[in-house]
């Protein structure tokens, strides 16, 4: 605790991770506890921090993650026609005019990175790229698919594991998942430098044990989402304007086709990798009407909900398996019973209560969205919120992407992301995740009936460091769960 102390002293001073951004002035006044909110289309690229300790600084980064929020859901510009414009607000058009896709929304999705057989990445503006449903047809330039050509990808959640299980909302449809990043980011990756063996979406160039791949570094200004979207068939016209509803071709992994259909945000992670946190920072949003709140926390959310019945006898559910080629998704899912496991913090409850009601915010669709979490580094080692502060132990978790970690202090975004960037991935999972090629796990063994298997692909360096790493995290899930075992909670 001491040294953490010491940490955040050295960082408050600018000693430490670079130059601290402090927002005191020169005449030495006091700054405010609490800054004032902020509408604009311009993506935050720091933040301002002008305190020791980080408790005190939870109002500003909270700030900093609405600022964000609200610059990545702007109406973006929409071109008619080739070169397409990409990631650009349009600044004639106000805050919550949804007519057109939000900002982040035409950013690279991860199937345009991913690609079959690791072919190319089209150059940044293009929509030049074949489509997760399939057919000889590239992607329409700003229509949303939610779907994969690893087809089964989009259902499941990020966990300490391969995969954790879905979401089925109450209207008894899978949550689904999308990953978009921006112009830095996906530049990076597909022209990384010379000092790197090629594009970083093949896995052979990525780090891996004894190779002589660097590590990844990611340049200040990268910034990734990841969206949980549910689908509003059945939702009544009422409970559908609570939400930001957009259109999308949904793919069916069973049958390969994809469905125009109506969804609507009920989560959104943001990670941004700034010049003084190059940690990243990591904010969570998620809809106000996802589960009802915790006794005390203050919310605009209300009844029905997307993931919970209303019902306090309604037992939480467990985890289901996967959705993969073993375990199809069903046709009639029964619905997940999510509830918030912590509070989300009481300065940040504060900071949502002043966005809702801010000039612009007020009265859109986007006043029923709310911020759950900010966290981010202190020092080399330590983050806030941590597993230590603050006591008692807030919200470290999104309920729409994150459910089934909520128990756990330690299973945080860093807590998870630091494993990453142990394995010199600069605390990015979906790379290596993600990267060509990717393994498929047979349903069944073989008998000695059946025709031989294929060869396992060579083994190599960067596969290695990758499967070392999930196990990695599945040791600290174990470690994690026995610690909480141990201590009561």
């Amino acid at each position: 605790m001491r040294n953490r102390r010491l940490a955040t002293s050295l960082l408050s001073l600018g000693l430490l991770s670079g130059a601290w951004p402090l927002a005191a002035n020169a005449q030495g006044r006091k700054p405010p506890s609490r800054p004032q909110p902020v509408v604009g289309y311009n993506i935050p690229i720091d933040v301002s921090a002008p305190f020791q300790k980080p408790e005190d600084n939870l109002p500003y980064f909270d700030d900093f993650s609405w600022r964000e929020f609200i610059a990545l859901t702007w109406p973006v510009k929409v071109s008619t026609g080739a070169p397409y414009s990409r990631g650009v607000p349009d600044v004639s058009k106000k805050y919550g005019d949804v007519s057109v896709p939000g900002v982040w929304e035409t950013w690279k999705a991860d199937y345009e990175l991913f690609l079959p057989e690791g072919a190319a990445p089209t150059e940044w503006k293009s929509f030049a790229t074949p489509s997760p449903c399939g057919g000889p047809d590239t992607l329409v330039p700003y229509e949303k698919v939610l779907g994969s050509f690893n087809k089964y990808h989009g259902f499941n959640q990020a966990s300490m594991t391969d995969a954790a299980g879905p979401l089925v909302s109450q209207n008894r449809q899978y949550v689904r998942y999308e990953t978009r990043l921006n112009q830095t980011e996906y530049n990076y990756i597909i022209k990384p430098g010379d000092s790197y063996p090629g594009p970083l979406y093949l896995l052979k160039n990525l780090p891996g044990n004894g190779s002589s791949n660097p590590a990844l570094k990611f340049p200040a200004g990268s910034v990734e989402v990841k969206a949980s979207w549910r689908v509003m068939t059945g939702v009544p016209d009422k409970q559908r304007k609570r939400y930001y509803v957009t259109r999308a071709r949904v793919l069916d992994p069973v049958s390969g086709t994809c469905t125009l259909t109506d969804v609507g945000l009920i989560g959104l992670h943001i990670v941004n990798k700034t010049a003084a946190f190059p940690q990243w920072v990591w904010s969570t949003f998620e809809h106000v009407d996802n589960v009802p709140a915790l006794t005390g926390e203050k919310t605009r959310g209300a009844p029905p909900y997307s993931l919970n019945d209303n019902n306090p006898k309604t037992p939480p559910s467990e985890m289901g398996p996967p959705i993969s080629q073993c375990n199809p998704p069903g046709k009639d899912p029964v619905p997940t019973q999510v509830v918030r496991k912590r509070p989300i913090a009481a300065s940040t409850q504060r900071t949502n209560q002043d966005y809702h009601q801010a000039k612009d915010v007020k009265g859109t669709v986007w006043e029923n969205y709310q911020l759950v979490l900010t966290q981010w580094p202190v020092g080399d080692t330590d983050t806030f919120p941590s597993t230590t502060q603050p006591l008692p132990q807030t919200n470290t978790a999104n309920v729409a992407t994150e459910t089934w970690v909520q128990d756990s202090t330690a299973t945080s975004c860093m807590g998870c992301h630091s494993v990453a960037n142990s394995h010199q991935y600069d605390s990015v999972w979906f790379l290596p995740l993600g990267a060509w090629p990717q393994t498929q796990t047979p349903c069944t063994p073989q008998v000695a009936s059946a025709p031989p298997a294929a060869p396992p692909p060579e083994s190599n360096p960067a596969a290695e460091r990758r499967d070392k790493a999930i196990l990695d995290l599945r040791d600290l899930l174990k470690r994690t769960k026995q610690g909480q075992a141990a201590a009561g909670e």
